[in-house]
C-alpha cells in the first residue's frame, strides 16, 4: 500500500487582492481510509502572508461546500497529500474569490459614531456577506442573525476572534481554526422586513481542530422576551463597517431602549452596515432579546430597529432545529451487536447526552427495518438511570439482515436527534441468523446453589431477595430482568457493605462441548455516597476448575458507578478454556472506610452458538427448522455424552434431556 506523501502542489496568486478564498470543483475527490491501517487523503492550504493553514479531508471539504477558509494576502500554497489508502485523488481549483474594501453605510444616532472596541466571544463576523451572528443557548449552541443576510450571496463562513483591519480598512481574517463553515441545511429565516427579519442557523465543527464554536469560545447568549422599554438601556455588539483598523471588527455601543411594540424593537444605539444580525442586549442583564436588522437613526437622532424574540416564527424555528442545530451524543458502553437473536431479547444499552445547557433527552427509540423493506418499526427505550436507556430487541425473521438506528428528542417536544447522524440515509446493521442455546440460566427466583461468603464485612452480605432497600443509599429499586428477585448486598434500608468484602459465587456451569460459549449477566455497583465516595470497586472473575483458581474479567469502579443496572456479555474463551466446572464470582469491597457500597447481580446465563448459526429452534439438531423424529434420532445417538443435545447442561445427554426434548417436540 502506498505511504502518505505529497502528491501535488501549486501556488495560487491573486495580484492586488487583500484576501482570497479558493473554490474547488464539485467533482473533486479525496480518498478516505477504509480501516484503521489506512489514512485519509487531504488538502493543505497555507497563506504566504501569515502562515495560516487549513486542512480539508473529503468530509470537511463537503462541509465547506467545496470552498476554503478566507486567507489573508494574495497568495496561498495548495498541497494534495495522498493518505495510506488504495483510491485515487482528484482536485480541481475552480475559481478564486478575492477581497475588496467595504462601503460604509452608517446608522449612527447623533452627530458622532460612539462605538468602541469590544471583545465578546459570543459574536462572530459572517463573510463575505458582511453581517454579524451570535451564539445562543439552544440545544447545540448555534446562531442567530438577520434574515436579509442569508437572502444575499456570500452567507458562508462564521469568523471568531477577528483581528484588527489594516490601516486602510482592508479586513484581516482570523486563522482557519477560528473559521466555521455554515451548514446550509440548518438555515431557517425570514426576510419579511422590520419585525420579521431573522435567521437561525448552525455551523460545522472546525476542519482543523474538530471543535464546535461553543467548545472553543465557551460562551453563548441567553435569549429571552424583551422587557418594557421604559428606563432600559440597550447594547449592540457587532462587526459594523468603519474607517481604518476598526473596519468590520468587534465594536459595541449602548443607548436608550425607545420602543418595544409587537415584534419590533427600537433603540438609540449607533450601528453601521455590517451590524445587521447583531444581538440586541439588555444592559445590566447580558440577556439578548432580539436581532438588530435595520437602520433608522440619522445624525440628528431617531432610532434603529430590530426583530424581537417575541417573533413566533423565530421561536418556532429554534424549537425545531435543522441540520447541525440538532445534536446529542449516543454512546454504547457495551458496544453494538453484529448479530441479533432471532428469538429476540438482546439488550442494547445507550447513554444519550444533550449538549451543555440543553434539555435532557426524551422519547428514546430504536428504529429498525429489514434490509430492502420500506416499513420501519420501533422499540421504546427503558430509562435505566440518568440518561441511560436499555432497548430490548423483538423477535426477527431468522436469516434476515436487520437495519437499525436510534433517535431521541431534546425534551419531550424538542428537535429530533439520531444515531447514525445521517439516518435515515445511513443505518447500522446486524444479522438475525443465530438462535442462542441457553445452556444454563438463573433469574434467582429459585435457589440453584450460589454460595456467599465474607472477608470480615459487618453488614451488606449477599442476599437473594426482591429489592426492598428503598434506593436511598444507591441500592437497586427493582431487579434487572423483571422476574422479581436478584442478589443484593443487604436488603434493608441502610444495610450496605461495610468493613471488608462480600463474595458471591455461582455453582458449576457446563460449557464442555459448547460452540463459542459466553456468559451474560447484569450487575449493579454504587459507591458514590458517604464521606469517602468513589474509592472502592466491584470485581468479576471466572474459573474453569470449580473455583480452585480465578481469572479477572472486569473491575467496576472506583469512578463511573452511577449507571444503574449494567448488562454484560463475556466470551468464556477470552479468559479460560471451557469446562464442565465453570464458575462466576462477584466481589464487592469496602476497603476505604466511610463509603456507602451497594451491589447487585441478576439474570446470569450461559449461552452458546446454535452449532453453525442455523435458524431452527432449540432441539432442531439437524437444522431443518423443525423439531421432529430426525432430531430425536440424533439425540439418542448422543446419549451418555455432552454437547448440543445436553439440554439441561448437566454434562451428559440423558433421560432428563429427553424429557425436555419432548416438551419441544
Amino acid at each position: 500500500m502506498q505511504e502518505e506523501q505529497l502528491a501535488w502542489y501549486s501556488i495560487v496568486q491573486a495580484p492586488e487582492a487583500s484576501w482570497l478564498r479558493l473554490e474547488f470543483a464539485a467533482d473533486s475527490k479525496l480518498a478516505t481510509a477504509l480501516n484503521d491501517s489506512q489514512t485519509d487523503s487531504f488538502i493543505r492550504i497555507t497563506s504566504l502572508e501569515d502562515g495560516a493553514e487549513q486542512v480539508l479531508t473529503a468530509e470537511t471539504l463537503a462541509q465547506w461546500h467545496y470552498t476554503s477558509a478566507y486567507f489573508n494576502g494574495n497568495s496561498v500554497i495548495v498541497e494534495l497529500i495522498s493518505g495510506r489508502n488504495p483510491d485515487l485523488n482528484s482536485i480541481t481549483i475552480k475559481t478564486t474569490q478575492v477581497g475588496d474594501d467595504s462601503v460604509i453605510s452608517k446608522s449612527q444616532c447623533g452627530a458622532t459614531d460612539d462605538r468602541i472596541t469590544s471583545i465578546d466571544p459570543r459574536v462572530c463576523r459572517i463573510t463575505s456577506v458582511g453581517c454579524t451572528g451570535w451564539m445562543i443557548n439552544d440545544a447545540n449552541h448555534m446562531f442567530l442573525t438577520a434574515g436579509h443576510c442569508p437572502a444575499a450571496s456570500g452567507f458562508s463562513v462564521a469568523q471568531f476572534n477577528v483581528p484588527l483591519s489594516l490601516s486602510g480598512g482592508t479586513i484581516v481574517n482570523p486563522p482557519p481554526q477560528d473559521q466555521y463553515s455554515i451548514d446550509t441545511t440548518s438555515i431557517q429565516y425570514s426576510n419579511g422586513g422590520i419585525g420579521n427579519d431573522w435567521c437561525y442557523f448552525g455551523v460545522f465543527p472546525n476542519s482543523n481542530t474538530g471543535l464546535t464554536p461553543f467548545q472553543k469560545q465557551q460562551a453563548a447568549f441567553t435569549v429571552a422576551a424583551p422587557p418594557a422599554a421604559s428606563g432600559k438601556t440597550i447594547r449592540i455588539t457587532g462587526f459594523g463597517v468603519d474607517t481604518g483598523t476598526a473596519n468590520q471588527t468587534n465594536q459595541t455601543h449602548t443607548g436608550s431602549f425607545t420602543s418595544n411594540s409587537g415584534t419590533t424593537l427600537k433603540y438609540a444605539v449607533d450601528t453601521t452596515g455590517g451590524n445587521s444580525g447583531s444581538p440586541v442586549i439588555v444592559e445590566g442583564t447580558g440577556v439578548a432579546v432580539g436581532i438588530h436588522t435595520n437602520a433608522g437613526c440619522t445624525t440628528s437622532g431617531g432610532a434603529n430597529n430590530g426583530t424581537s424574540y417575541n417573533q413566533t416564527l423565530l421561536q418556532t424555528a429554534i424549537a425545531n432545529p435543522q441540520g447541525v442545530c440538532k445534536s446529542m451524543t449516543f454512546e454504547f458502553p457495551n458496544g453494538l451487536p453484529e448479530n441479533f437473536s432471532s428469538a429476540g431479547g438482546d439488550e442494547i444499552v445507550a447513554t444519550l447526552t444533550s449538549p451543555v445547557g440543553a434539555t435532557a433527552p426524551a422519547t428514546a427509540r430504536m428504529i429498525w427495518k429489514y434490509e430492502g423493506a420500506a416499513t420501519t418499526s420501533s422499540v421504546s427505550g427503558v430509562l435505566v438511570s440518568g440518561t441511560t436507556y436499555k432497548f430490548t430487541t423483538p423477535a426477527f425473521t431468522c436469516g434476515a439482515r436487520v437495519l437499525f438506528g436510534f433517535s431521541a428528542r431534546m425534551g419531550a417536544t424538542g428537535g429530533l436527534c439520531t444515531w447514525p447522524t445521517a439516518w435515515p440515509q445511513q443505518w447500522l446493521a446486524a444479522n438475525a441468523s443465530t438462535t442462542n442455546l441457553v445452556l444454563w440460566s438463573d433469574t434467582f427466583e429459585n435457589n440453584l446453589g450460589w454460595t456467599t461468603s465474607s472477608a470480615g464485612a459487618t453488614s451488606g452480605l449477599w442476599t437473594r431477595a426482591t429489592p426492598n432497600g428503598g434506593g436511598f443509599t444507591g441500592d437497586p429499586l427493582v431487579d434487572s430482568d423483571g422476574s422479581g428477585k436478584c442478589f443484593v448486598t443487604g436488603n434493608i434500608e441502610g444495610n450496605n457493605v461495610s468493613g471488608a468484602s462480600v463474595v458471591l459465587t455461582s455453582p458449576n456451569m457446563d460449557a464442555t462441548n459448547a460452540i463459542n460459549p459466553y456468559v451474560v449477566y447484569s450487575m449493579w455497583f454504587s459507591n458514590n455516597a458517604g464521606a469517602n465516595p468513589d474509592e472502592d470497586v466491584m470485581t468479576v472473575e471466572l474459573s474453569n476448575d470449580a473455583g480452585q483458581s480465578w481469572v479477572p474479567v472486569e473491575t467496576v469502579g472506583p469512578t463511573g458507578t452511577t449507571a444503574g443496572w449494567m448488562s454484560r456479555m463475556i466470551a468464556v474463551g477470552d479468559f479460560v478454556s471451557p469446562s464442565n466446572t465453570l464458575r462466576l464470582r462477584f466481589t464487592a469491597s469496602d476497603a476505604s472506610g466511610d463509603s456507602v457500597i451497594e451491589a447487585g447481580v441478576d439474570g446470569v446465563r450461559l449461552l452458546a452458538d446454535n452449532s453453525l448459526g442455523w435458524c431452527g429452534p432449540q432441539g432442531d439438531f439437524n437444522n431443518d427448522l423443525v423439531v421432529d423424529s430426525a432430531d430425536l434420532g440424533f439425540m439418542l445417538n448422543q446419549f451418555g455424552v455432552g454437547g448440543l443435545t445436553d439440554l439441561d447442561a448437566d454434562g451428559v445427554t440423558d433421560s432428563a434431556d429427553l424429557g425436555l426434548f419432548f416438551l419441544l417436540f
